[in-house]
């Protein structure tokens, strides 16, 4: 089917984010400062498109995964806004903490539709036992860094991180008694996937319950994983991961698999990549004529048009 192409296709509500550092850096360390920046980003992009619900996050400390939803589906194309306001912010103020320039993440951030409930289940458990499959923690609430599990499965409306200024702090002459002043609390808004919206407040609970299960059934398998390739080392105390090198890269090969078209059943995957197969073929040709002619013809509903990069200069 070649290349991925962005495509927002009418129908589909969900949509899972992986974004990579840059040489698979440590450069979302778990250090406070960075959590505060990263929880700022966060809350500007929900600030400013508040179109896109955040219905689970997980920053470990080289990626990040996220699951993003909209209600109406002719929102979704929006989610690339949110994604250019979060992945700017997160590149600018990081990469000063961290004293460096130049590209922050490796590539454009994957997306990946989620085609049904049961599929958004099993995304949102993945996201949040992303530590404990990486071999950092035994349980997914140890992890320090930046993850919704804990506000999902007790039902909070929002994650709350403090954040010190202390660029501002610093700016202003660095009074031990101006603290405070910099100090503030940084509010991140988590939403439930719509479909526990029509929930009874019993049925929301058990909801949130058979997550938690289903996150330490997770848990348990990749414990028994390692164990059965032989890894048995104790690991670190969590609290180390936020002293890790940021400069440094993860030990050993990295696995690599290919990016998935869709997440879902196997006849709804299918049948996502027959209408996806389709559209690429119309996206080609009128993205042929927009770099050939440099005009803007009409691109398939929830796609984007090739960069004006890729337009010929006009002799």
């Amino acid at each position: 089917m070649g290349h991925h192409i962005r495509h927002y296709a009418p129908g589909i509500h969900y949509y899972e984010v992986v974004a990579k550092c840059c040489g698979d850096e440590m450069l979302f360390r778990p250090d406070p400062m960075a959590l505060g920046l990263i929880a700022v980003a966060l809350q500007k992009a929900c600030k400013n498109h508040p179109e896109i619900r955040v219905v689970a996050f997980n920053f470990l400390s080289n990626h990040y995964h996220l699951i993003v939803a909209v209600v109406d589906d002719r929102d979704a194309p929006k989610i690339s806004l949110f994604l250019k306001t979060l992945n700017q912010t997160l590149a600018m103020s990081l990469n000063e903490l961290r004293g460096r320039d130049g590209h922050f993440f490796r590539g454009k951030p994957s997306v990946t539709p989620i085609l049904d409930d049961a599929a958004v289940a099993d995304r949102m458990t993945y996201t949040h036992t992303q530590a404990v499959h990486h071999g950092l923690v035994e349980r997914a609430e140890e992890w320090i860094g930046l993850s919704t599990f804990r506000a999902v499965c007790e039902g909070k409306s929002s994650i709350e991180v403090p954040f010190f200024d202390e660029k501002a702090w610093r700016k202003s002459g660095s009074r031990p008694e101006t603290v405070d002043e910099f100090t503030e609390t940084i509010s991140i808004p988590v939403s439930n996937p719509m479909k526990w919206d029509r929930l009874s407040p019993g049925q929301l609970r058990a909801a949130r319950r058979a997550h938690e299960q289903s996150v330490r059934d997770r848990e348990r398998d990749m414990r028994a994983e390692r164990k059965a390739e032989g890894d048995r080392r104790a690991l670190p105390k969590p609290s180390s991961y936020a002293k890790t090198n940021p400069y440094s890269r993860p030990a050993g090969p990295l696995k690599r698999s290919p990016k998935p078209w869709a997440h879902g059943s196997k006849k709804a995957v299918e049948e996502y990549c027959e209408r996806y197969s389709q559209t690429r073929a119309v996206h080609k040709v009128a993205s042929e004529k927009f770099r050939a002619t440099g005009k803007l013809g009409k691109f398939p509903t929830g796609t984007f048009a090739p960069s004006s990069w890729d337009v010929p200069a006009r002799r």
